[in-house]
């Protein structure tokens, strides 16, 4: 009988030593979905595609305007086109006004390209992004893009 137990035992342990569980697959994390971040802003959006959200706005002093959530590589660009905000009131005399209020803001600036568009901005890391970070940062553009309108007039 003990024979017959030691053999037996003889069998299975090594068949469990060399037995392997079956290996995890490594947990892949999900895509950064724009839309699902900017959803649950609780903000009127569109879609533009799965990188590019508008989300229509009005202000005091600008009453329509649109605001720009884009993603970039690992950065989201939160922005709205002044010149185009604020149509036939932004010229060459209004740029060094525009620059010294860069010092009023502390993560909203104001830029212009080649074209001489000008434009509000602020840019968020993916990484550091959560929904309550992404409203304060659309709202503050926004804001700064209806104060600078009311400047302008």
């Amino acid at each position: 009988m003990k024979t017959n137990l030691y053999l037996a035992l003889m069998l299975v342990l090594p068949i469990l030593a060399i037995a392997q569980t079956k290996a995890k697959s490594p947990i892949k994390p999900q895509p950064f979905r724009l839309e699902k971040l900017v959803a649950e802003s609780g903000l009127p959006y569109r879609m533009v595609h799965d990188s590019l959200a508008v989300i229509p706005y009005t202000g005091e002093y600008v009453k329509e305007f649109d605001l720009v959530v884009q993603k970039a590589s690992d950065l989201l660009l939160i922005y709205t086109n002044l010149s185009a905000a604020v149509s036939g009131k932004l010229d060459s005399t209004a740029y060094p006004f525009l620059l010294q209020q860069n010092h009023h803001f502390d993560l909203v600036k104001i830029g212009m390209d080649e074209s001489q568009t000008v434009f509000v901005r602020a840019d968020l890391y993916l990484a550091a992004t959560n929904v309550k970070l992404l409203t304060r940062m659309i709202k503050q553009v926004a804001n700064v893009t209806n104060i600078l309108g009311g400047s302008l007039q």
